[in-house]
């Protein structure tokens, strides 16, 4: 058998690894992927040209790391990611490594709790179809809808996209879109601190939807995604009144 270890997937070796994501996530029910266009850390067990495991991972903001991988399901049980995972080991000292995983694929998690990884939190992946939306006329303490505005400040041709909210024309808070393959992924939705609790999280969130996707070449998103914490249930319940589903629970673990 043969490690490799590389920070740039070669053709070849990224055909396998997406043929090995797609075995994994059909045997075991899961949508989880490999993040094969971020800055990452491959680690690849080959036997015979065939590839058994793989590991990736990368550098978050607060310098831990992140991490998935699969292993092949006629494979497993024989120390193959724990192999991978001893390499890579050896390059992130004392760095954190954090894993999200699908808690309905039992086999991970067991291998996790196994590893004496530690649950830290759950995230929701949340979905909206773009024919949806949610109508707010009037906010809290007197201010009035038609005073919100929203500023784009780059072209929808480009990705990602930051949007500023405007009360006023004071900045009341922003949020940024990206583009996905099956669709778009918002994030970094927040109010600014001196404006919340006044309906604004609700109403900028309708002007979004209705200003952004209205636009004819944001037609080719058919569904709009985004995350959030389990923790933040104000969010979830603002997310769902506006037509938003969960569509897959992830929930994290440290080692």
């Amino acid at each position: 058998m043969n490690i490799i270890h590389t920070d740039t997937l070669n053709q070849i070796q990224k055909n396998d690894a997406m043929v090995l994501q797609e075995i994994c996530k059909n045997h075991d029910h899961i949508s989880l992927t490999l993040p094969i266009e971020e800055d990452c850390i491959y680690y690849l067990l080959y036997d015979e040209g065939n590839l058994l495991s793989v590991l990736c991972a990368f550098i978050t903001e607060n310098m831990d790391y992140e991490c998935s991988g699969f292993t092949h399901p006629l494979h497993r049980r024989k120390g193959h990611f724990k192999r991978l995972l001893n390499e890579f080991l050896e390059k992130a000292e004392e760095s954190d490594l954090i894993f999200p995983v699908d808690e309905s694929c039992v086999g991970t998690v067991s291998t996790l709790k196994a590893m004496d990884a530690s649950f830290w939190y759950q995230e929701h992946i949340m979905e909206l179809p773009l024919t949806q939306s949610i109508k707010i006329n009037q906010l809290k303490n007197g201010f009035s809808f038609e005073t919100l505005s929203l500023s784009i400040a780059s072209s929808p041709e480009e990705t990602p996209i930051q949007c500023v909210f405007l009360l006023d024309g004071n900045q009341v808070g922003s949020c940024y879109l990206d583009s996905l393959e099956n669709g778009a992924y918002l994030y970094g939705f927040e109010i600014d601190e001196a404006y919340r609790n006044r309906g604004l999280g609700s109403a900028c969130l309708s002007l979004f939807l209705d200003t952004y996707f209205a636009h004819p070449n944001a037609r080719r998103f058919k569904k709009l995604f985004l995350q959030v914490s389990g923790l933040n249930k104000p969010a979830i319940s603002l997310y769902q009144k506006a037509g938003f589903q969960i569509l897959e629970s992830l929930s994290y673990y440290v080692y």
